[in-house]
């Protein structure tokens, strides 16, 4: 699914409302929808609705009319001057034959004891400021109460494009968004205020949608397309991957492993002498070659049965660690690079078959000047700098390739901040890679594969169990 920044959004109600139907029929249907997807998920009991002057806020008088029309006992709580309404809002407030007044802290209260519903329409996705004073005292109130609350389109509080919170915003059980989410539904710190997330159709045309140019994704098997194996099928045709271990041998197995549990049909590991047993004794499938110098590297990643490679796992910043990312980087064949291997990443001159995978301490030394920015613009910045893909790791993972495309991982599965997840997920992208995927459809791929092998294996999950959820 698209996800939409604030400007395309309002380009596509602006269109739809030119060419389709007039504004009023468009915020009747973000009402109606809405105010089903309450009917559906809460039952009956008494609600009040949050309003503002702007759109959003017409959004709840609509939702306020009809669940009042279907027996509910409703009210609204209204902030702001009658004649700073928006035109379509102000048609909304007049239709609305109910109890109209001030927000009371005392409501609140009394709301909580009958086990009330809070609908947040003050703020859409336009909100730039901070919100202050009262507004932001009441939502703090809100929030103290264990009242559930529905937000439409986007919590009162968040900026829409970045997953900020500008000064507070309510907790809310449900976010119910319209055509298309947002950024700020996918980006902490806003995500732990989204609660469920349901996004409703309201009569834009999915050409109006495309029309728009949409770049950003919500990471699902649509972005990929993983080949499924046939008949005709050989160990080499499923993908081959060499993995390019360095003095920490645990890193580089266990990429190895999840390489080959992703479904590569062969996969090798270039090791130290030195270390040439502890392979084979933990792996008894893996292929284990040794190179010692740059000359031995390079003919193993160069030999024809290596389909992608993969480099940085436990690996420290020396000068065999700079050697042979280089080696690989020339080579032109897919790879991915993280942990030791991204203190040279800079120093690549050609990047455009790589996957880097920084989690944010490692995002941070490589571009401390793009820090201050939100984590969507850090990553796609990146991407473009570096002219590769970029997996900027965390709770809301971001794949960003240099074509200003990017997906935003959905997972709720906290669990994989555990040592050894990230090496779990550089062997599933180069398995992908190996299968003959594009770096961003190998990266999508392989986040997505990482968090749902996480959440088959539960809580309290170590990196092997990930392994051991992939099949």
């Amino acid at each position: 699914m698209e996800i939409l920044t604030t400007e395309q959004m309002y380009n596509a109600d602006k269109e739809t409302c030119a060419k389709i139907m007039p504004e009023i029929q468009l915020m009747e249907n973000a009402g109606f929808a809405a105010a089903c997807q309450i009917t559906k998920n809460y039952k009956k009991r008494p609600v009040i609705v949050l309003c503002g002057t702007g759109n959003n806020a017409g959004d709840g008088f609509v939702v306020a009319r009809i669940l009042r029309n279907w027996g509910w006992p409703v009210e609204v709580a209204f902030i702001g001057d009658e004649k700073k309404l928006s035109p379509a809002a102000r048609i909304n407030f007049d239709r609305f034959k109910g109890i109209i007044r001030p927000p009371s802290f005392k409501r609140l209260k009394k709301m909580e004891q009958q086990n009330g519903l809070f609908v947040d329409a003050v703020f859409g996705i336009g909100l730039t400021r901070p919100i202050q004073n009262d507004v932001a005292d009441f939502i703090n109130a809100l929030n103290e109460t264990s009242l559930p609350c529905v937000a439409l389109d986007i919590p009162s509080g968040i900026q829409a494009d970045t997953g900020k919170v500008l000064g507070t915003a309510p907790f809310c059980d449900m976010t119910i968004t319209f055509c298309r989410p947002k950024i700020g539904h996918f980006l902490y710190p806003a995500k732990e205020r989204i609660g469920k997330l349901v996004v409703c159709p309201i009569g834009i045309p999915d050409d109006i949608v495309l029309k728009q140019n949409p770049k950003l994704y919500a990471n699902t098997p649509e972005l990929f397309e993983i080949p499924v194996s046939s008949a005709y099928d050989h160990k080499y045709s499923r993908g081959s991957v060499l993995v390019c271990a360095a003095e920490m041998t645990g890193a580089a197995r266990l990429t190895a492993n999840a390489a080959r549990r992703a479904g590569a049909g062969w996969v090798a590991v270039s090791c130290r002498t030195e270390d040439r047993t502890i392979f084979q004794n933990d792996l008894p499938g893996l292929i284990v070659q040794t190179a010692e110098s740059p000359e031995e590297f390079e003919h193993q990643v160069n030999s024809k049965k290596i389909n992608a490679v993969i480099i940085g796992m436990g690996a420290e910043k020396n000068e065999r660690t700079k050697k042979f990312l280089h080696i690989i980087a020339e080579s032109k064949k897919p790879f991915v690079a993280d942990a030791g291997a991204l203190n040279f990443i800079k120093n690549v001159k050609d990047l455009s078959h790589g996957v880097i995978t920084p989690h944010s301490a490692e995002f941070k030394r490589l571009f401390p000047d793009l820090t201050g920015n939100d984590k969507l613009t850090q990553a796609l910045s990146a991407a473009e700098t570096l002219r590769c893909t970029v997996i900027l790791k965390g709770a809301d993972t971001i794949i960003a390739s240099e074509d200003g495309r990017a997906a935003i991982n959905e997972t709720d599965c906290f669990d994989l901040a555990t040592a050894g997840s990230g090496d779990v997920l550089n062997g599933i992208i180069g398995a992908m890679l190996a299968k003959g995927l594009t770096p961003f459809e190998a990266s999508c791929a392989a986040v997505w594969l990482h968090s749902r092998a996480a959440e088959k294996a539960g809580e309290n999950l170590i990196a092997e169990d990930i392994i051991a959820c992939l099949k």
